[in-house]
């Protein structure tokens, strides 16, 4: 694997909700099917093994109650794996994050991420790594959160009626 390129790609999200920089040599789905206000965008290494994924949920209805939500989300069985979560902020918003590792094919993964509520949207940030390159994908996923610039979106109108 090679080092971490100087300069980024920027990314900007379809649907006006995010922009943000990932490495120009990873690989994204450049079509975005959105369900009941919900699609998410992936971003993966040339070689298939490492993930950055945003979530972005733009139709939660009014009175949502966010930390309930997320604890439901990141904390049940069905999201594959348990680990606990921790209460906290994303640039001054409701969060919660969670990091724990996982074995697939005899290799060992290491995965994290911050669910944040904007008051208006819900975004779901995970990554993932190979255990064995931990400290490069730690700065390179740090970086590519860092750059994350949150946009207006579209009205939630656009996503129910």
């Amino acid at each position: 694997m090679g080092r971490e390129p100087a300069a980024f790609a920027d990314f900007r999200d379809p649907m006006g909700n995010f922009v943000v920089s990932y490495p120009p040599d990873w690989k994204f789905d450049r079509d975005v099917a959105v369900l009941e206000g919900a699609y998410t965008i992936s971003f993966s290494s040339p070689d298939g093994k490492s993930t950055f994924n945003i979530h972005v949920d733009a139709g939660p209805k009014r009175g949502f109650d966010f930390p309930s939500y997320a604890k439901a989300e990141l904390e049940s069985p069905a999201s594959g794996v348990y680990t606990p979560v921790k209460k906290g902020k994303f640039r001054g918003m409701p969060a919660f994050t969670r990091e724990y590792e996982y074995t697939s094919s005899g290799a060992t993964y290491r995965a994290g991420g911050v669910m944040f509520f904007t008051g208006r949207s819900v975004f779901s940030i995970s990554w993932n790594a190979p255990e064995r390159e931990r400290k490069r994908f730690d700065a390179l996923f740090g970086r590519m959160l860092e750059s994350l610039i949150l946009l207006p979106g579209m009205a939630r109108s656009a996503f129910r009626p």
